[in-house]
């Protein structure tokens, strides 16, 4: 493993990721507010076909095209495939609806389902410092959809459907969309927990190729045509800048980063996703985050990336037992 190669290739990958928001607002400028609402689903479809395509081009590149055709296919790299697009498609659709930084946490509670799949379906073990942390972004998630808030010097309760304003006129449904995403995103994890024994470069073409299947077929529901159609040159420029950059150079620098680093590394690099995108939503959108959406966030991030440190640092503390241990052993 080359780590400085890694960590710069994950730097890049989770900027392009963090992205996703800038570019999607950019691609759906002049479209109407009912056509922002499907349009996810179309602009998904782009990134996943552009991802697609690169790994299609590195099975060939790095002769892996062997591997593919008798590496046997099972429901759990389907599923993983389906979830992501689903995920993406839902995002996209969630940061032009509610503000940047509200989609970007949403989609980071899924660790949170991933691990609730996890307890119910292989009966993995939550131990007590785990379950606190998940506790976290179960809270941050409900500060972050306002269904826990502050007004008037007070802690209220419940989904207020009425929180749209003019400048997120469905707001309320983005931030749906957004939890969507998280949840989309947790069973993507969790599929992806089988066939660990499978190339990174076949399952990563047989992800793209279900996640194309999965985001057609939600245009096909949503029917995001009328918004499509009416796209410019400026509005398609902005789109291919989304299927690029979010697509092939991200995903791309995300599997030279996996060949580079251990998981728990990447895991703490992709948190730089979030940065990203709070910053670009500040900068190009003046959004501000209020006290309790920043609350909820930060309950979000430290949830999620708490376990990773904590992993991190009882690696760490077992290697030095080991190698204290050897030592001792040592005539």
């Amino acid at each position: 493993m080359n780590k400085k190669l890694g960590a710069l290739a994950m730097v890049l990958s989770a900027t392009g990721m963090g992205l996703v928001g800038t570019l999607s607002r950019g691609a759906t400028l002049g479209l109407a507010t009912e056509d922002k609402s499907v349009i996810g689903s179309f602009l998904a479809f782009g990134r996943m076909s552009m991802g697609l395509i690169g790994f299609t081009l590195m099975l060939f590149m790095f002769k892996k095209t062997g591997l593919f055709r008798t590496t046997r296919l099972s429901p759990a790299i389907a599923m993983g495939g389906i979830s992501i697009g689903l995920s993406l498609g839902f995002y996209i659709s969630s940061t032009l609806m509610t503000s940047i930084a509200n989609a970007v946490f949403l989609i980071y509670t899924g660790p949170l389902f991933c691990t609730i799949l996890a307890r119910i379906f292989r009966k993995e073990k939550v131990d007590l410092i785990n379950g606190f942390f998940l506790f976290l972004v179960f809270v941050g998630m409900l500060l972050t959809i306002q269904i826990i808030n502050y007004e008037n010097g007070s802690l209220t309760f419940g989904l207020d459907l009425s929180t749209a304003s003019a400048e997120y006129p469905r707001k309320p449904l983005g931030d749906l969309f957004g939890l969507l995403s998280g949840v989309f995103y947790g069973m993507a994890l969790f599929f992806n927990g089988y066939r660990k024994d499978v190339d990174s470069f076949v399952r990563g073409t047989w992800n793209f190729a279900w996640a194309v299947a999965a985001t057609a077929c939600m245009s096909l529901i949503l029917r995001p045509w009328h918004g499509v159609s009416t796209f410019t040159a400026t509005n398609w420029a902005w789109a291919f800048g989304l299927f690029f950059f979010c697509g092939l150079f991200a995903l791309g620098f995300l599997v030279v980063a996996g060949r580079n680093l251990p998981a728990v590394e990447m895991s703490t690099i992709s948190y730089w996703e979030c940065v990203v995108a709070i910053i670009c939503g500040f900068f190009f959108f003046k959004e501000t985050l209020t006290p309790m959406g920043a609350l909820g966030g930060l309950l979000i991030i430290g949830g999620g990336f708490a376990p990773i440190v904590v992993d991190a640092v009882n690696r760490r503390r077992e290697v030095a037992a080991g190698t204290g241990a050897t030592a001792a052993q040592t005539p």
